[in-house]
């Protein structure tokens, strides 16, 4: 990640999370091609972006999962404009992705992050549902009975909520920034503001 593309993020109060907190792990799915579109959608050097009053949220959120020996994983938070249309093409079916042409999501503002935890031993914890699955186990309300799964999301909820952030009825591992309920989000970013050149990927068959 070139440090012009870290200059032009600030420009629109988007900073990489990894200068602020090192110690949260970052694993963008999209730059697999484990995804709706089956192929990657981020470069290979796609940086990890939040809107600074968020990025302030997820800190003190990290910290208070340290304390309980937890830390945070990162699957995905801002999201170019670009592959938002992207992922509506293609995953659409899932009811997981706004279509940009009525809302944009709020990832694309980086006012959004899709989060799990991880314990000590650095493997994540157990939760409904793999990561992006558009099924009913994904929704934010554990119907499960399992305790451990059930405990560990209570806990992500929980501090979650309590740093600042909302929770999506459908995907368990999204939370949007809370003072962006009600409020417009800031502007969206393409990855061409930026400079970040995306892979190119084709347009999904009617």
């Amino acid at each position: 990640m070139s440090h012009d593309v870290i200059q032009r993020a600030a420009t629109h109060d988007l900073i990489e999370v990894s200068s602020v907190c090192p110690d949260i792990t970052i694993e963008l799915r999209y730059m697999t091609a484990k995804n709706v579109a089956y192929t990657k959608v981020y470069p290979k050097d796609m940086p990890c972006l939040l809107y600074r009053s968020t990025m302030g949220k997820l800190q003190r959120a990290q910290a208070i999962f340290k304390e309980s020996g937890y830390r945070l994983k990162i699957f995905d938070a801002w999201r170019p404009a670009e592959v938002q249309r992207t992922l509506f093409d293609h995953g659409s079916y899932t009811n997981m992705f706004t279509d940009p042409s009525i809302m944009w999501s709020k990832h694309c503002s980086g006012v959004a992050v899709d989060v799990t935890l991880i314990n000590k031993q650095g493997r994540e914890v157990k939760m409904p549902s793999p990561f992006d699955d558009g099924g009913s186990r994904a929704a934010a309300i554990y119907m499960g009975d399992d305790p451990e799964v059930r405990q560990n999301l209570l806990l992500l909820q929980s501090v979650m909520t309590q740093c600042g952030f909302n929770i999506l009825d459908i995907e368990w591992w999204h939370f949007g920034d809370a003072d962006f309920e009600d409020a417009p989000p800031p502007p969206i970013v393409y990855a061409s503001e930026l400079g970040i050149i995306l892979p190119i990927v084709k347009k999904k068959a009617l």
